[in-house]
């Protein structure tokens, strides 16, 4: 049986949706406590322009090769997001919140 290129497309789009729901779903559920900034990480954040991403990565005691590899994701891409040369795709982003055990909008911080 041979199936059509857009029916694999559809089977191939469904199935990262379904795994997209699982991984957001499974992040949610991880989080225990809300998710709070020491005075510290926030002077950082604001003045030093440092983003939650990294802030998060450091208090787990990641490396950012560490924290690539638990996501999914390779370190230059990551390397690229925590420098602010690239917004992060909205997948790479799923990925590092639920390789960090925080929701999504927490990284957008």
């Amino acid at each position: 049986m041979t199936v059509s290129r857009g029916d694999w497309e559809s089977l191939l789009d469904r199935l990262d949706d379904q795994q997209d729901r699982k991984a957001i779903a499974a992040s949610e559920r991880g989080l225990s406590e809300r998710v709070t900034f020491t005075a510290d990480e926030t002077r950082r954040m604001v003045l030093d322009d440092v983003p939650a991403l990294t802030i998060l990565r450091e208090r787990k005691g990641l490396t950012q090769a560490a924290l690539a590899t638990l996501a999914g994701i390779s370190k230059t891409y990551l390397n690229e997001i925590e420098k602010g040369k690239k917004p992060g795709s909205v997948d790479a982003i799923r990925k590092l919140a639920v390789a960090l055990g925080v929701s999504m909008d927490v990284l957008s911080v």
